[in-house]
């Protein structure tokens, strides 16, 4: 059975999303706890959602009210992980290979660690929204 749900918050710093971001994550966690995935992968599966949320709403555009929506689904031997925003345009799957963290902020691995931990990734702009899906096992 999947689950959806939409989140919003209006982004004019870094720590005007954080309360979103813990929100979508929970709603994560409780949808991964009776998933088919084990521990470790429902961790995995878990820090996944964090960083894309997290990157919807960082990197979404400067003082902008950025909607999106996260679905989850077990398909029995794994995660279908599929997630939407309304934010600025960005396909990650053409994103440029990261090489390290950012010396500065320990940043920018994100998308490595998305790609390294989760399969058939896609991606989509349509009706003004970017839709990136993935299955996590």
């Amino acid at each position: 059975m999947a689950h959806r749900r939409r989140f919003s918050a209006f982004v004019a710093s870094e720590s005007d999303s954080h309360s979103t971001i813990l929100e979508a994550l929970q709603f994560a966690r409780d949808f991964l706890r009776g998933s088919c995935l084990d521990e470790r992968a429902r961790v995995k599966a878990a820090i996944i959602v964090e960083e894309l949320v997290s990157n919807c709403l960082h990197h979404g555009g400067p003082n902008k009210d950025i909607a999106l929506w996260l679905s989850l689904e077990d398909s029995g031997d794994g995660v279908q992980l599929h997630i939407e925003d309304d934010g600025g345009r960005f396909d990650p799957t053409q994103a440029p290979e990261v090489v390290g963290p950012d010396p500065k902020t320990g940043g920018g691995v994100g998308l490595a660690i998305v790609a390294a931990w989760a399969s058939d990734i896609t991606y989509a702009r349509t009706n003004g929204c970017n839709a990136l899906s993935m299955t996590i096992t």
